[in-house]
């Protein structure tokens, strides 16, 4: 069921949606269908059609990319206010990534033939749309930058901080296992199991079975700018 006045304050906090002038917000709410998933359940996979855009309500999905050898990968976690579907919509392509859900997790779907009737009825939607496609964007080369940082430690508090963005609006607790974590971010098992419990003795991160909660941001972030 969509909670008109909960899901909005969410989806208006986000820096696309809330953006955006009331009269898109409006229109885009009109074509909107109510979509629950358990755990484990598939929003799309890589190589599907693509058929709407999907706005992440509550709950957590995590975002897998082929490698050039044909398996996937682990490429980052999202949670309330999280939209994605646009760039395959708008190409007429099919998917770049597979999408899947981590938690029960309930998202508005945006069918791709309401979204075009609405683009057709208002031509200057696209610029909207083509922000929200940037602000992806923005996403993915905040990925790779962290990912070329030197130093595992450093990279791990950085991917952690990122996932802890999209955490925090679910108890706090970043729900990853060790092996997803170490692909995120480059490293070996061994790697991520030392320099984890070395974040844990310091008192900056509480571990978890298959998840983790940061305990102190400040000193996290500290941690990378010296």
């Amino acid at each position: 069921m969509f909670d008109n006045d909960d899901d909005m304050q969410i989806l208006t906090q986000t820096d696309w949606f809330g953006a955006r002038e009331p009269k898109f917000q409006n229109d885009l709410m009109t074509c909107a269908v109510v979509r629950t998933f358990d755990p484990g359940e598939t929003l799309y996979h890589h190589g599907d059609p693509a058929n709407g855009i999907h706005a992440v309500l509550d709950g957590s999905v995590q975002i897998t990319a082929p490698a050039d050898d044909g398996q996937e990968f682990v490429v980052h976690r999202e949670g309330a206010g999280f939209w994605i579907g646009d760039l395959a919509l708008f190409a007429e392509a099919q998917r770049l990534v597979s999408v899947m859900t981590t938690q029960q997790t309930r998202t508005l779907f945006f069918p791709s033939s309401r979204v075009e009737r609405m683009v057709q009825e208002n031509p200057e939607y696209v610029r909207d749309f083509y922000a929200l496609t940037r602000e992806n964007m923005k996403t993915a080369l905040r990925i790779m930058a962290n990912l070329a940082v030197t130093g595992s430690e450093k990279r791990l508090v950085l991917r952690l901080l990122h996932l802890d963005e999209g955490a925090s609006k679910s108890d706090g607790w970043i729900i990853v296992s060790q092996d997803e974590l170490a692909a995120m971010v480059a490293v070996s098992q061994p790697t991520l199991h030392r320099n984890l419990h070395r974040l844990s003795d310091l008192g900056l991160v509480e571990l978890g079975y298959g998840r983790l909660r940061l305990i102190d941001r400040r000193k996290l972030i500290a941690s990378c700018q010296s």
